[in-house]
């Protein structure tokens, strides 16, 4: 049954199916052939796999970030992010790596983020004679923290799938996200001399600095109320994606007077689309990862990964390898929630602290999300700078490498992921 499963699913995949109909479609079969079951039976299975209060939080953090960044929130970050690294060597790639560490803490979605900065950065950058390759690598490369920096779509997803603490997920990743942002600029500062990128006119100027971030400090804040109020107890994380998007609606529609009827309607729409093929996908998944455990694969998987080593830092290297695989060439969320329930057992076994697990899986999906041929946020920046695939995953190389030596200092320091998660009980 497993070998029927998994044959027929990627058979399906690869014949250009959707993720969320490949593995609706696999798993119906094998249903059919082998349980004998109905139609019914595979939607409660569907919906059991979607039912968590921990996922409502998705299309309320996917709203409030549509909002954040239509309402005028992504021009006051990028201007208060010019003010600090605008005048350093390689200014505008510092700019691009910084707002996207800001904008992480509102969306929680790297394609997002992509689009939301990349947007308006990158036609910039260009113009001040940036290469298209180095510009696309370093907005690529830069959107991946908005899903390691609170809050975080995968992280939600993973909290959904294992019933764990989303709070204590979403702060495990406030250090790494910095890591990785710090790790980024290290690279561009470098690259941008090496290209002789013209340095930009001027210095810093602490008034500058102090007007961009007086116009800018409502969407600054956002990130503080969201985290701040999780730690003190007083919302759930799903209860926090509400207040975000109030939060939005007050400070785009009110206060910024940017936010119009048709922009919130857009963000709608735009919500739907995300919300409906994230929950497709994690119900999809969770027939087919249900079919999985149903017939011993996670068995199979720990007998594997224990035979080669029960030395808890070998498994979990072993484990990081399958994850930037699979992300490489599956969806995140549908990697997420088919891989989760298999490995959470072996990791608890071995001994390996499950947020740190969790934290190190998300990183490895940032580093999927730019790798072709699945690679969407590689795709959306070489979209809009209309550059081949190619030329922009070159470029990402160098970047690449300083994310993988932040996962390697994470593995070595592990109280740089678990530090802030004793911030709550």
């Amino acid at each position: 049954m497993i070998t029927f499963l998994l044959s027929s699913f990627f058979v399906i995949l690869a014949f250009g199916a959707p993720i969320a109909v490949a593995l609706g479609l696999s798993s119906a079969l094998c249903m059919l052939l082998f349980k004998n079951a109905n139609i019914i039976t595979m939607a409660q299975r569907m919906f059991e796999g979607m039912n968590s209060f921990a996922l409502l939080a998705i299309p309320f953090y996917t709203f409030a970030g549509a909002l954040m960044s239509k309402g005028g929130i992504s021009k006051r970050i990028i201007d208060f992010c010019y003010s600090i690294a605008g005048h350093v060597i390689g200014g505008l790639a510092h700019v691009n790596v910084l707002a996207s560490m800001v904008f992480a803490g509102i969306s929680g979605s790297a394609v997002a983020d992509t689009a939301g900065v990349g947007g308006l950065l990158m036609p910039e950058m260009v113009r001040k004679k940036y290469s298209k390759e180095f510009t696309v690598a370093v907005t690529a490369i830069s959107s991946t923290i908005g899903i390691v920096i609170p809050p975080s779509i995968p992280m939600v997803v993973i909290a959904g799938i294992l019933s764990v603490s989303t709070g204590k997920l979403f702060l495990s990743g406030i250090i790494p996200g910095i890591l990785m942002g710090v790790s980024q600029m290290v690279v561009a500062y470098f690259l941008a001399k090496k290209e002789g990128v013209p340095k930009e006119e001027g210095h810093i100027e602490f008034k500058r600095v102090a007007q961009t971030l007086w116009s800018s400090l409502a969407a600054i804040l956002m990130p503080f109320i969201i985290i701040g109020s999780i730690v003190m107890g007083v919302v759930s994380p799903t209860e926090a994606g509400v207040i975000a998007v109030l939060y939005g609606l007050l400070v785009g529609g009110l206060l910024y007077r940017e936010l119009t009827l048709k922009y919130i309607w857009d963000s709608l729409r735009e919500t739907a689309k995300v919300s409906a093929k994230v929950f497709i996908i994690i119900g999809a998944a969770a027939l087919f990862t249900k079919i999985l455990t149903t017939a011993g694969f996670h068995i199979y998987v720990r007998n594997a990964l224990l035979g080669i080593s029960t030395n808890p830092t070998v498994v979990l290297l072993i484990i990081m390898v399958i994850m930037l695989v699979v992300t490489t060439f599956m969806e995140s969320i549908a990697a997420l929630t088919l891989l989760m329930p298999v490995l959470y057992p072996i990791v608890l076994e071995v001994g390996i602290d499950p947020i740190f697990f969790y934290c190190i899986v998300v990183v490895c999906i940032g580093i999927g999300l730019v790798t072709p041929p699945v690679g969407m946020c590689l795709y959306v920046a070489c979209d809009i700078m209309k550059l081949p695939i190619s030329r922009g995953a070159w470029a990402l190389l160098p970047f690449m490498v300083a994310t993988v030596a932040c996962l390697v200092l994470m593995l070595v320091f592990p109280q740089l992921v678990l530090w802030p998660t004793t911030w709550i009980g």
